[in-house]
């Protein structure tokens, strides 16, 4: 007997998702064989066109066929994610699950439904839960399974000190792909709001004040007598609440006695967010995340996350961390003047792998603050080769010696002629002006003389179109621009997930069928 129509387009089909028993099929062929039957007495209603289409027939019981090549492209992003998480290493993740109890979901599978979310700009769990249920790229990844949010949360959060060793896997992973020049590095800081209120950032002169006020309205509320207006479920209703309200505030209020500076503002929603300014004017707590991006492709090969602003201490770990996940460093390392201070520019004067290129930003603060006096500033005073320096007024200046001013090492040199000379009032209020040079200005001057050249100008341009791409990606497509969760752990595991989906998004654009072709992980 000759093959039917359906068995003839099943035919090679791997079905993957759904396992199907013999008894399964042999109902799902004589449905087939019926509709055919029933299709050749088919007629169209009169007015409706033409006979020769399909059976329709939606009282009709009928399976649906789910597989790869049914349901996806061969380089679809998801069949290319599919393939990324297939080659990694995941014996770490395995050690993190007991072989007794009942079986969970294969981390295989929460990762390739996890990665290929935050790919897609999805973050929320109930909102993947629901793209499992009902999309078909999300239907392959789970292989017809469907996690609830519960569950994925769950595995997101307990696999949070996974994570920099998956995202090192896949920069490794890109690198191997041709994906990473190693010429230029760029490195640069965003703000994203923390999963919390302005508000519920207090010191603790706001926080005493305001549980003497919730004390004195709980007290007013057991004063008042049950009526009508407020009924005895009403008024139980709203003592559980100030009572709990209560019971916060004495709680946090310890917390901040212990730091012992009353100034101190933590946020009773999310402790390790700050107030940060950020770049709207806004003032809200948040966390700063800081990427090292590669100009080749745009692969982010390093990550920090942090409870501050970008500072000159995190320079140097996100250039050795990009080094360690490469395999290879860069020749060339760029970043704002966040990044720079004197410690930093004799660091990098010593350092021969990479050269760099941070101006810093004393000098833009001194010269604007000098102009808006009108006064002397220490870029108008003149170096002396060898002797010193020189006043605006052309005299020498008394060199004192070495002092410490704010911690730092300083020259100290003082005016000579300053009581009757005529341009002192432009240049101090005291009797004799006083100059303090760092010690490290030498590096200092050097860095500018690197920044100021064609090569040091071209060079430094190339920044801002390497790493500020990424933020926008972030904040403008994928829609990240607050925190699904709170503390600073998990603020930086969900940054890595970000990173990762980044760093993703470039295979798939960029390498899918090389990768495609390369032998299984």
């Amino acid at each position: 007997m000759g093959e039917t129509h359906s068995e003839k387009r099943t035919a090679g089909v791997n079905l993957e998702l759904i396992p199907m028993s013999e008894e399964m099929k042999k109902e799902m062929t004589e449905a087939y064989r019926s509709a055919e039957v029933n299709s050749s007495h088919y007629e169209a209603d009169e007015g409706e066109g033409p006979d020769n289409f399909r059976p329709y027939d939606q009282r009709q019981d009928f399976f649906v066929s789910v597989s790869k090549k049914a349901f996806l492209d061969a380089e679809h992003p998801a069949a290319v994610i599919d393939s990324v998480v297939e080659k990694l290493d995941l014996k770490e993740v395995y050690e993190d699950y007991a072989r007794e109890g009942n079986p969970s979901y294969h981390p295989k599978m929460m990762l390739k439904v996890l990665f290929y979310a935050y790919y897609c700009g999805v973050m929320s769990c109930r909102t993947i839960w629901d793209q499992v249920i009902n999309r078909a790229d999300f239907i392959y990844l789970a292989a017809g399974q469907v996690p609830n949010f519960r569950t994925i949360n769950s595995f997101r959060l307990r696999h949070l000190e996974r994570l920099p060793g998956l995202f090192t896997q896949i920069v490794y992973l890109c690198g191997s792909l041709g994906l990473i020049g190693f010429e230029h590095l760029a490195i640069d800081g965003q703000k994203i709001e923390a999963n919390a209120s302005f508000r519920r950032s207090k010191n603790l002169k706001q926080v005493k004040k305001e549980y003497e006020k919730t004390k004195k309205g709980l007290e007013k509320l057991l004063g008042e007598e049950i009526n009508e207006a407020v009924p005895a479920e009403k008024k139980d209703t709203r003592k559980k609440r100030l009572e709990k309200q209560l019971k916060e505030l004495e709680s946090f209020q310890k917390e901040l006695e212990e730091l012992e500076d009353e100034d101190a503002r933590v946020n009773m929603t999310d402790r390790d967010a700050k107030v940060m300014r950020h770049k709207d004017g806004s003032s809200t707590p948040g966390y700063t995340h800081q990427s090292a991006v590669d100009d080749a492709y745009g692969v982010v090969t390093a990550v920090q996350t942090t409870d501050g602003n970008d500072s000159a201490e995190d320079l140097l770990p996100l250039v050795d961390q990009s080094k360690g996940n490469c395999g290879e460093g860069h020749e060339a390392v760029t970043a704002d003047c966040g990044f720079c201070d004197y410690p930093v520019l004799e660091e990098v004067e010593r350092r021969r792998e990479e050269d760099f290129y941070i101006p810093d930003r004393r000098y833009e603060k001194d010269k604007k603050k000098e102009q808006k006096k009108g006064r002397y500033g220490p870029k108008d005073f003149f170096e002396l080769e060898g002797r010193g320096y020189c006043c605006p007024a052309g005299r020498q200046m008394e060199y004192k010696g070495i002092c410490t001013v704010n911690e730092q090492q300083m020259h100290h040199y003082i005016g000579i002629g300053c009581e009757g000379c005529e341009q002192k009032n432009r240049c101090t209020e005291g009797k004799k002006r006083h100059l303090y040079i760092n010690i490290r200005e030498p590096y200092r001057k050097k860095m500018r003389e690197k920044l100021s050249s064609d090569e040091g100008r071209k060079m430094y341009m190339k920044r801002q179109g390497t790493v500020e791409p990424v933020h926008g990606d972030d904040q403008k497509n994928k829609g990240w621009i607050q925190h699904h969760l709170r503390g600073l752990d998990k603020a930086s595991g969900e940054f890595l997930l970000i990173r990762i989906a980044t760093n993703l998004g470039k295979i798939v654009k960029f390498s899918t069928a090389e990768l495609l072709a390369m032998a299984p992980g």
